[in-house]
């Protein structure tokens, strides 16, 4: 190409380049050159293979930073990063990249349609380091709050190996995954909450409104009441008289057991009940035994150490207990030992876990056989959900019509009495 001249006080190109060095890692970045051979020159002589070479024009800039400011006021849905917005994400960027669209446009045009507040200023953040020459897992690294530490090391691997569309399909797969976990989690427990806040609800309109007017009646009357309507009445007085004390030092009790549960003993002594209780125990013991055979069969698969792997999941684990658990098996294994003695010591890995990782290390396919736990283990999730749903209903129905037995007979008792002739 031939090279172009330019006056004292004209601007010289910029040209966005992305190339690889000796080792086959990805870098990207922004240089002024009078041309393109000469940006070509600059990189060779950095001893760069050059992949892609853009011109970064004034009004390019101008209609990228407009996009930019009309895509954050337009989408001021959510403040927060939600796990869909990361699924979207991944799943834009993989599609763009494999394209052969540069690492730099493709964040743009994603960062033109997400729907996260957060998430759009972090993009537009890791874009400018992306142009400054920084790669991109330096850029995610800037927002730990929004891009875990696996995601750093997927894209990591896939920069390195020049496979970062794969990488993040990857990371869109296991983030559906995990979604879809925590849904089915969330459904088993949404439909008793529910029931719980009807129950306090039919309860509370009762105790305050309906069983003071048959007081007021049966007081009228001068009737001889039985031990159980005395005891309603009683109850329906106390919520009368403290019912604001009463609600009042539920919510201190709720905001008091929100703090605890936020300090590391908190979630300590919450991990350890949830694995003990009788229905939830072998509900979350699943849950994470299948985000422990995602998680690390999507590391390995991406290209990951195993000592890395696990290291991750130790720190990223949603229960503690099994965090510990992960961070022996990773002690053991940086011992030079196999994963699957380690993981049996723990107590909190079934047999079948351990045979299926012990094949897996055997036959040099690891990252498969975790990968068929965790699908063991997600199916496991969704029929216990199915069947714990279906057997709370009746409880549900049995708990509710005594609570409005109970209620009806303390009210209908005197009257029967009346009936038979009241003693006055």
């Amino acid at each position: 190409m031939k090279a172009a001249c330019y006056s004292t006080g004209e601007t010289m190109p910029s040209y966005v380049y992305a190339a690889r060095d000796q080792e086959g890692a990805v870098q990207t970045g922004l240089l002024d050159a009078v041309s393109e051979d000469e940006v070509v020159g600059i990189l060779q002589h950095r001893g760069l293979i050059v992949t892609s070479i853009s011109q970064k024009t004034l009004a390019a800039a101008q209609r990228q930073g407009a996009a930019f400011r009309a895509a954050k006021r337009a989408r001021r849905m959510h403040g927060r990063v939600t796990v869909d917005d990361q699924v979207l994400l991944c799943q834009q960027l993989a599609t763009l990249v494999e394209a052969g669209v540069p690492l730099l446009r493709s964040l743009e045009v994603v960062a033109a349609q997400v729907e996260s507040r957060l998430l759009l200023i972090a993009l537009d953040e890791v874009r400018r380091d992306v142009e400054a020459g920084r790669t991109f897992r330096d850029g995610l690294a800037k927002h730990p709050r929004i891009f875990s530490v696996m995601w750093l090391n997927l894209v990591e691997t896939g920069e390195a190996g020049g496979h970062l569309a794969q990488a993040l399909r990857q990371l869109a797969t296991h983030f559906e995954a995990a979604q879809r976990l925590q849904n089915a989690v969330k459904t088993a427990l949404t439909y008793p909450a529910f029931l719980m806040v009807a129950a306090v609800v039919v309860f509370g309109v009762f105790m305050y409104f309906v069983i003071p007017r048959f007081k007021s009646m049966f007081a009228a009357m001068n009737l001889t009441l039985p031990p159980l309507t005395l005891f309603v009445m009683g109850v329906s007085e106390a919520v009368q008289h403290y019912g604001v004390v009463i609600l009042l030092v539920g919510a201190a009790l709720g905001y008091a057991a929100k703090r605890f549960l936020g300090t590391e003993s908190g979630q300590w002594m919450r991990d350890r009940l949830l694995l003990k209780l009788p229905l939830t125990g072998t509900l979350i013991t699943s849950v994470q035994l299948a985000e422990f055979g995602r998680g690390l069969s999507t590391l390995l698969e991406s290209g990951v150490p195993l000592l890395s792997g696990l290291g991750i999941l130790e720190n990223s684990a949603t229960n503690k207990v099994y965090g510990q658990a992960v961070g022996h098996v990773k002690n053991a294994v940086k011992e030079g030992k196999s994963m699957a003695a380690p993981m049996g010591e723990t107590g909190l890995f079934p047999p079948m876990a351990v045979q299926m990782v012990l094949v897996g290390e055997e036959v040099g396919e690891l990252g498969k056989m975790v990968a068929h736990v965790a699908r063991y283990y997600e199916e496991r999730v969704d029929v216990m959900i199915a069947r714990m749903t279906k057997l709370f209903e009746p409880i549900a129905i049995v708990v509710m019509g005594g609570l409005v037995l109970v209620i009806v007979l303390s009210v209908f008792l005197p009257i029967f009495n009346l009936a038979n002739g009241p003693k006055m």
